[in-house]
């Protein structure tokens, strides 16, 4: 029987902040490298711009990735496009990460979306879905937890 992998990960977060506060989280060069675990190496928070990062975090420190900006739409939609998971394999299809920000009663509901898994190779998709299902939970709360101590 065929292993059927989902097209998209989805997380939400509900973070007791301002959507203005968690929007300069997610798109300021310096408060994203903090929360995420990386250091951008070039590169800015620009739609078209290509970045290349190095990993921080210690499960996978000095790896070197890359993401593109798609689009910014303050203070309520930001998004990318990368290769999902620790490595880029040469000419792999890339997946659209997207963040929305929606104002609530307590603060800001964020979703968190990658979509596209469908379009990666057979043989590195499963390793990177269940790479970025375990990934994306622990970003939203690194997220969250940062907002909450740097507000």
């Amino acid at each position: 029987m065929p292993l059927t992998i989902s097209d998209r990960i989805e997380r939400q977060i509900e973070i007791a902040a301002p959507r203005d506060r968690v929007w300069r989280a997610i798109t300021t060069e310096s408060e994203f490298e903090r929360w995420f675990g990386i250091r951008i190496k070039s590169g800015k928070f620009q739609p078209g711009v290509r970045l290349e990062v190095l990993t921080t975090h210690p499960d996978f420190a000095g790896i070197v990735f890359h993401f593109t900006i798609v689009e910014m739409k303050a203070p309520e939609y930001f998004s990318w496009r990368w290769v999902p998971g620790a490595l880029e394999p040469e000419g792999e299809a890339t997946t659209l990460v997207e963040f929305t920000l929606e104002e609530t009663k307590n603060g800001t509901l964020v979703k968190i979306k990658e979509s596209g898994f469908d379009q990666i190779s057979l043989g590195y998709r499963a390793k990177a879905f269940e790479d970025n299902t375990g990934g994306w939970e622990h970003q939203a709360k690194s997220l969250a937890n940062y907002v909450a101590q740097n507000r």
